[in-house]
């Protein structure tokens, strides 16, 4: 059996991270590797994730100190995903520096979400920056660089690491191509790790519907009001509108006082429960969108910052569900109702599951 050691964003309170690193983690136990989760994490990694940063000016400081009404919700979200971390992932001791790491594997797997993002230097360990060991693999499924265009300089700085890798792949389109210029073979698009899980597998997690009523599901990062504008704009039906937001100055603003049920302390079991059972989902997520697609709810993904939009419409795109996008231009007038909103032919997704999964099994085995 091959030992398999991961490196991957599993630590940030980030319903994304976690559930990409439970569906890499979880396929590959279930396919019988033992894998173990690196369990790195510097200071500077866990600073970025802090609730509380210093303070750059006086509206931040203000900012800060109304935040601290929500602090106890925070405090709850923080020990639901460190409960749900100890009890589905196998880690190692925390590790601060890579050159503590042993890496003591058969095959060290770089996992995905933005490992390959350049502007936190930090992230230097995900290219795997160490010389390999006889008979040891490298391997990167799914990562991404977190950006839509890339430079001579970023190819310059990456390339001593990448062509050292036995396999490697990317999550979006025009980072696979960029790759591809670099180590000079074809690179493949695959799927994030969430769709290496079926909903069956991920229905494990959510067994009983929390709310009872119809509800539309919003789970908002940066999109705040324009979320709301097109959930309200497709509820023919008058469903309940439940927003998720770890932004608690909104609610403080009224900014979702279109809402019926504000949720900000929601654990991971609760996230993908809230999409399971949703009537339809509005998002401005990557992993929003995903789930949406595993359970086939219904949904709208609104493009709230067009820099880091490719992952979205990279995956959208490819299966032919651009429709699904919204724009900050789009007229509300353009968009369907619930009722209205239908699944094209799912097998082009499917079709990219197998790929995907094949892919990674291959790389394991070659």
């Amino acid at each position: 059996m091959k030992k398999i050691g991961l490196l991957t964003f599993h630590f940030p309170i980030n319903y994304g991270a976690v559930l990409q690193t439970y569906g890499l983690y979880s396929f590959l136990k279930n396919n019988g590797y033992d894998i173990e989760i690196v369990n790195y994490y510097p200071d500077e990694h866990m600073r970025r994730y802090n609730y509380y940063h210093k303070p750059g000016s006086v509206r931040e400081m203000i900012y800060y100190i109304v935040k601290t009404v929500f602090i106890t919700d925070h405090l709850l979200r923080k020990k639901r995903f460190r409960t749900f971390s100890a009890s589905h992932f196998k880690l190692t001791k925390r590790y601060r520096e890579v050159e503590d790491i042993p890496f003591n594997y058969d095959c060290i797997l770089t996992g995905s979400d933005q490992v390959f993002n350049f502007e936190y230097p930090d992230n230097l360990i995900y290219f795997q920056p160490f010389p390999k060991k006889e008979n040891q693999k490298k391997i990167a499924y799914a990562p991404s660089f977190g950006v839509s265009e890339f430079s001579e300089n970023l190819k310059k700085l990456i390339r001593e690491y990448v062509v050292d890798f036995d396999a490697i792949s990317c999550r979006e389109n025009d980072g696979a191509a960029f790759l591809s210029e670099i180590v000079g073979k074809p690179v493949p698009q695959v799927l994030d790790p969430v769709f290496l899980l079926n909903k069956e597998e991920w229905s494990l997690l959510c067994p009983k519907r929390l709310i009872k009523e119809d509800y539309i599901f919003i789970y908002d990062l940066d999109g705040k009001k324009s979320l709301i504008d097109i959930a309200k704009a497709i509820n023919k039906n008058n469903n309940k509108l439940v927003i998720l937001s770890s932004d608690p100055i909104s609610k403080i603003r009224n900014e979702y006082n279109d809402v019926d049920v504000f949720i900000n302390s929601a654990g991971v079991e609760t996230y993908v429960n809230l999409i399971k059972y949703a009537s339809a989902v509005v998002t401005d997520a990557f992993h929003g969108t995903a789930f949406s697609l595993i359970f086939q709810r219904p949904f709208y993904t609104y493009i709230a910052l067009e820099k880091t939009a490719s992952r979205i419409t990279s995956l959208l795109t490819n299966l032919g569900l651009e429709n699904r996008i919204v724009h900050k231009e789009t007229p509300l007038s353009e968009i369907k109702e619930v009722d209205e909103i239908s699944f094209a032919d799912m097998t082009k997704l499917y079709e990219q599951i197998n790929d995907s999964k094949s892919y990674l099994i291959n790389a394991l085995y070659e």
